[in-house]
């Protein structure tokens, strides 16, 4: 399971000139302070720092204010500096990794140091590279966004096309990253078996353009390549025969057919001068008259009989023409078949001629042309070669990759993902003083929306599950698990307790976790910290220690943008 770790974050104003510098234990931390005294600023900058807003603002905030956060990545040591979107990323050696404006740029080099492969569909329904918001996205419950029914965790994730469900997926394990590592090495593999394919077809039409004008299928003088055409004139051969066979069935059961409808027209038609004859029989015969009960219009008695010979007769003739139309077709059909049985013909007396050449009886000529010819044949016969191994090579890789894939989404595996997400959840639910529900049918994406003091309980719970779940034995990352302002819409003295004893004592083992209340907590935390004065974060006495730790970084920064002609986004 690969480690992020916050370990410290330097905030500076410049124009305030104050500072706060703040190191975070690995393991639990609590951030004490009412409202206005900085918690939140110090949960979003971590965040804005690495190229993920969070929704909300900064209240009497410096805008121009720089930020530096040092995190590791499986005890690698990197710092992130930030300053009004322009960003730099520094390894351990103090390496400058990059600096830029672009969080496309960013988000890519942020990606690679985590181990971040997830790729998601834009608006387009293009396939585009996840960014640090999507690595962040399950583990923050931000106050200002979070708490309620939808994720509205960090700002601008609608470029993203439903991105939650995939999200999901990829840190508890129903995708991980090795699906998508499988993936993208599958799509590699296709594209060349696409390349490899369209050669073997551009190969195959020069060899049929030049054989146009040399020889190919000429006398041979190298006897292996006269065994090489034997070869193929066999196959050929045999293939022709499986064609002309095909043809000659296709050709009786047509002719059966035009057989059968020249009878049914015959019959259609001897049946038509019958009922002529019959018709004109009853018009000729005088009848007692009838006459019609509805209207009192007279008929004669023939009348009745004229009129159900006329239908049957309509009928006849359109039966007539439907079937001298299906006549037509069917003559036609069996034309084509007729002139590929021809073309059969003529392809058989081409090769009943090459095999009909004999090496003792060559002239001179005919040697000087099949030099050239066997060359040519030769190179052609190599390169196919080639290409026809590189095609059964990636054909092989492709099958085996899919087969990964397959293992790596098996239904089985997926079902004890979930069980144990619907599982954590229950117990979350009990545990927080939430009246159960039925979690047979909860999904990973079905995010609770209770209302009331609940809702918030319900929200934590939700986010709960899906820790134990990312942290589980199917999870591939341990990111810090961060929660801001538990006390929403008015928990009470029995439930507010509840919610912060949970949250220190239920949370995943070895996961980092940062606690931003407005209360001190009796439970045990490995490191506590204060925020007292409203709207005094920052604090002059500490200006002068930041700023020496922080001026020299933000000048490589800029000095880093300038050499890289990096362009500030919107």
């Amino acid at each position: 399971m690969k480690s992020f770790l916050f370990e410290s974050i330097s905030l500076l104003s410049h124009q305030e000139r104050r500072a706060r510098s703040i190191e975070f234990h690995q393991r639990k931390n609590l951030l004490v302070g009412k409202n206005h005294t900085g918690k939140s600023t110090v949960i979003k900058s971590l965040f804005r720092t690495l190229g993920a807003r969070p929704q909300g603002k900064f209240d009497l905030w410096d805008e121009n204010s720089v930020t530096v956060v040092s995190f590791t990545v499986d005890k690698q040591r990197f710092r992130a500096v930030n300053q009004r979107g322009y960003r730099a990323l520094f390894s351990e050696a103090n390496d400058l990794l990059i600096a830029t404006g672009s969080h496309e740029a960013w988000s890519k080099v942020f990606a690679e140091i985590v181990g971040f492969n997830l790729v998601l569909a834009d608006k387009k329904q293009q396939t585009v590279p996840a960014d640090p918001r999507c690595y962040f996205l399950p583990f923050y419950v931000n106050q200002d966004g979070s708490w309620q029914a939808a994720w509205n965790t960090f700002a601008g994730l609608t470029q993203y096309s439903k991105p939650i469900g995939a999200i999901l997926d990829y840190f508890t394990g129903v995708k991980p990253p090795e699906y998508y590592e499988v993936s993208s090495r599958r799509s590699q593999a296709q594209n060349a078996l696409d390349g490899f394919r369209r050669e073997a077809e551009f190969l195959k039409r020069a060899r049929e353009r030049i054989g146009k004008n040399i020889p190919l299928s000429g006398p041979k003088v190298h006897p292996e390549n006269f065994e090489k055409e034997i070869e193929e004139l066999t196959t050929e051969v045999t293939q022709l025969n499986r064609d002309q066979e095909k043809l000659r069935e296709k050709s009786v059961r047509q002719q059966q057919l035009i057989s059968n409808i020249e009878l049914q027209v015959a019959l259609a038609r001897d049946a038509l001068a019958a009922y002529d004859a019959d018709a004109g029989y009853l018009r000729s015969q005088p009848r007692e008259k009838l006459q019609c009960p509805t209207c009192g219009a007279e008929h004669a008695e023939s009348f009745l009989d004229l009129m159900n010979f006329a239908e049957d007769a309509r009928v006849l003739r359109e039966l007539v023409a439907r079937l001298q139309q299906d006549a037509v077709v069917a003559h036609g059909e069996h034309m084509k078949i007729a002139g590929e049985l021809r073309e059969l013909d003529s392809s058989y007396s081409r090769v009943a001629a090459i095999l009909d050449t004999r090496r003792g009886e060559m002239q001179f000529g005919q040697v000087v042309d099949s030099l050239g010819a066997e060359s040519a044949l030769r190179a052609f016969e190599d390169e196919g070669a080639v290409l026809n191994k590189e095609i059964q090579d990636r054909l092989m890789e492709i099958e085996k990759l899919t087969k990964r894939l397959k293992e790596l989404t098996n239904a089985r595996r997926s079902k004890e993902i979930l069980n144990h997400f619907r599982e954590s959840y229950a117990s979350a639910l009990f545990s927080l003083n939430l009246p159960p529900i039925d979690t047979h049918t909860v999904r990973l994406t079905t995010r609770p929306d209770m209302s009331g003091s609940g809702g918030p309980r319900s929200i934590l719970a939700y986010y709960s599950a899906l820790w134990r779940t990312c942290f589980g034995r199917y999870g591939s990352f341990a990111v810090p698990l961060i929660v801001d302002a538990p006390n929403q819409q008015g928990q009470d003295n029995i439930n507010l307790p509840k919610v912060l004893r949970y949250i220190a004592e239920n949370l995943p083992d070895g996961a980092q976790v940062l606690l931003g209340t407005e209360i001190d907590i009796k439970e045990d935390f490995d490191k506590r910290i204060y925020m007292e004065a409203p709207y005094q974060l920052l604090q002059a006495e500490q200006y002068d220690a930041v700023s020496c730790y922080v001026d020299p970084l933000l000048s490589a920064m800029y000095a880093g943008i300038e050499q890289m002609g990096s362009v500030k986004e919107d």
